[in-house]
């Protein structure tokens, strides 16, 4: 894998939280490649594809209208490996259904978080890990 020049790996957080917070499919999978592979505490299994990733965000923004993610302090840098990683802030409220069947809440949620990219040549990320306390937004929501 060829790696991307390190203002690329720098820039990539923010771009990707601005796909989340913009709410539109086809710009956010601007951000992740084609073949991934995508692992977060609230999904069952790894999303390894656009199909799997786009539900993820519908998912997400269906369930929580209003998420939005702040990037905390500067990307921290693996040059070499094509690797960046990124600590952020994600509010919301809990206004629409998620997941699937649970009841609407209507709660605010506060939680931090840091994820891990690996970054192709052409600006997309090849790996997301996704670190946070599941259990902390659904105590906040309400479903723990």
């Amino acid at each position: 894998m060829s790696v991307p020049p390190p203002e690329v790996l720098l820039a990539y957080p923010q771009r990707y939280f601005d796909a989340w917070n913009q709410r539109d499919i086809t710009t956010a999978l601007q951000v992740v490649s084609p073949k991934v592979h995508w692992t977060d505490p609230l999904a069952p299994e790894p999303m390894t594809d656009h199909d799997a990733v786009s539900a993820f965000f519908g998912g997400a923004w269906q369930g929580f209208p209003d998420i939005h993610f702040e990037m905390i302090g500067a990307p921290l840098l693996d040059a070499t490996g094509g690797r960046v990683a990124a600590s952020w802030r994600m509010t919301g409220t809990h206004t629409g259904e998620f997941p699937p069947g649970a009841p609407i809440s209507g709660n605010a949620f506060d939680v931090p978080g840091t994820d891990v990219w690996e970054v192709d040549a052409e600006g997309r990320a090849t790996s997301v890990e996704a670190f946070y306390d599941s259990l902390t937004l659904l105590r906040a929501i309400g479903l723990a």
